[in-house]
């Protein structure tokens, strides 16, 4: 049961934005008392057992989840497309969350907008599906 060490490079980016995403969440926390987070699953864990524990807890979850997809689409031994393409969909969305805390932090408008654009579409299918709502923001 060999697991491809380029997978490793999807993983690593993944869990470098969801850390840089956390942190800065945290960070934008601090400096603005009406901080709201958008994502209903993650608003709903912050109530339940606070910022800081869930996102921990988050970005240690990554990596197992991350390093079964291979495993469960039998692509463990050589990237297949779809363990790309899904571990990929991680990358693409915790990348946008780091440059959407970023963009706020440091005033870019712009990338900012189009950061939470793609966010809120995201946040609003997954909360549905879990049943936490939509994106509160």
């Amino acid at each position: 049961m060999n697991f491809d060490k380029r997978y490793w490079v999807l993983i690593g980016a993944a869990m470098l934005f969801a850390t840089i995403a956390s942190a800065t969440t945290v960070w934008l926390s601090f400096i603005n008392p009406g901080f709201r987070e958008c994502n209903s699953v993650s608003a709903a864990c912050f109530g339940t057992f606070g910022m800081i524990p869930c996102m921990v807890s988050g970005i240690l979850i990554l990596l197992p989840v991350m390093v079964a997809i291979p495993y469960i689409l039998g692509q463990n031994e050589k990237p297949g497309l779809a363990s790309v393409l899904l571990m990929s969909c991680f990358v693409i969305y915790t990348g946008f969350d780091a440059l959407n805390n970023i963009s706020a932090l440091f005033g870019f408008y712009e990338s900012y907008h189009l950061a939470h654009t793609a966010l809120t579409s995201t946040n609003n299918v997954t909360g549905t599906i879990l049943g936490t709502g939509e994106s509160y923001c």
